[in-house]
């Protein structure tokens, strides 16, 4: 093994997607991860089945250079298997519901018993305490309760529509792995081991915190004012868009004369523009040859017509990009300095050149599948590099081989297998 974390061994007691992109995270810096799985396999192992069995797309992109060991969590023999696999790691992660982690014994407190000096991770979906804490989650609970939804998603038959990738789940996973490095430089420091928290709902917290941010003068009346237009407009039956625009209106009122940084419509597909600082915002003018009404001596924004004067700006500006295909605005942007970018499928991000040439994917071969291509390591470090991630584990891969490393004999892990404890 090499990398930064060549020496570390990562137990991970989870399945689907927030623990295990940690894992990964983990794995693509040299740690060795050994994911713990039931015996029919990750749940995760079942989406978006590529005909093979086991081997789900979305179990194999964030579990690939990890072992696996299949073990039944609920088998009053499982102990025989947990108790020398924590002995011997480094880092513990663990995703399940708090009230589930005394059912499997996997308390912080009854693993650190066994590896006093243990970085345990309790990834929650809402947290350790409060009326849900003992509730089970997924990504879009937390994205609703957290605000995110009612800003962020787009409308399915009247109803907020479930966002993709999710982004509650891959930003735990990425906050995981922060916590288990800070965590490991305590140890190295102190020798002690800690226990880590992460769960969905802080994550999803941080994403809205653009809007969730509270200052008392300026926002109690603008929220009492929302809640009585969301109130009037639920109790007419109104369609989720037409809500969502209400919360747009109070939070940002001048949106829709946001010209600068956003999206446009071209010929042949779309492309992004982002420019928030005046200087970006003046190379944008004059690339495109257009003022902002809001730029002029006297400008009222109260004014009657304001408004419309500034939907007509941007509209005339919205028709100028959809005279001409997607490269000419490119190259023009570029030449005024307009940072800018293709809006890509993702199979046409695949083999964007800027993707390429950075090499933020890689090609491997899953066995029973032949090559794939998927995300590597996004983190890279000059002084301690690590080759691309192999491929994901079948189910219990290697239960055999770690076990007889952790000094159990081939009778008793044939025992344990026979007993249906591992596999």
């Amino acid at each position: 093994m090499s990398g930064a974390l060549a020496d570390v061994r990562v137990i991970e007691f989870a399945q689907v997607v927030a623990v295990p992109v940690g894992g990964a995270l983990l794995a693509g810096l040299g740690a060795e991860v050994i994911k713990v799985e039931p015996l029919a396999g990750d749940a995760s192992r079942l989406v978006r089945p590529t005909g093979s069995k086991g081997q789900g797309r979305l179990f194999i992109v964030h579990n690939r250079g990890k072992k696996s060991v299949g073990l039944d969590l609920t088998h009053e023999r499982a102990r025989e298997v947990i108790e020398p696999l924590v002995a011997s790691a480094d880092v513990v992660t663990t995703g399940f519901k708090r009230a589930d982690l005394p059912r499997y014994g996997l308390t912080y407190g009854e693993l650190s018993a066994i590896k006093p000096d243990l970085v345990y991770v309790e990834s929650t979906p809402y947290g350790p305490a409060g009326p849900m804490a003992d509730l089970g989650g997924y990504d879009p609970v937390a994205m609703g309760l957290s605000g995110v939804a009612f800003q962020a998603a787009s409308e399915l038959r009247g109803a907020p529509k479930t966002m993709v990738p999710a982004f509650a789940d891959f930003g735990t996973g990425f906050l995981t792995a922060l916590g288990v490095v800070a965590a490991l430089r305590h140890r190295d420091l102190t020798g002690e081991g800690q226990k880590v928290e992460t769960s969905l709902l802080a994550t999803a917290m941080v994403y809205s915190s653009q809007s969730s941010n509270w200052i008392e003068r300026l926002d109690n009346d603008r929220a009492d004012r929302l809640a009585v237009q969301l109130a009037a407009a639920q109790t007419e039956g109104a369609p989720f868009a037409e809500q969502q625009a209400l919360w747009w209106r109070s939070f940002r009122p001048d949106n829709h004369a946001n010209a600068t940084f956003r999206y446009y419509r071209c010929v042949d597909g779309f492309i992004s523009v982002a420019c928030l600082s005046p200087g970006l915002v003046a190379r944008f003018h004059r690339a495109l040859e257009v003022s902002d009404p809001r730029h002029r001596d006297g400008w009222d924004p109260r004014a009657p017509g304001a408004d419309e004067e500034l939907i007509d700006w941007v509209t005339s500006i919205e028709s100028t990009f959809a005279k001409q295909p997607c490269e000419f605005w490119l190259r023009h942007l570029t030449e005024h300095g307009v940072p800018c970018g293709r809006v890509n499928t993702s199979e046409q991000a695949v083999d964007d050149p800027q993707v390429v040439a950075n090499g933020y994917l890689s090609d491997f071969d899953q066995p029973g599948l032949g090559p794939m291509r998927s995300y590597d390591s996004p983190v890279r470090l000059s002084g301690s590099p690590t080759p691309p991630l192999g491929p994901a584990p079948a189910v219990g891969a290697d239960t055999g081989d770690l076990l007889a490393d952790l000094g159990l004999g081939a009778e008793h892990v044939a025992d344990l297998r026979l007993a249906g404890v591992i596999a």
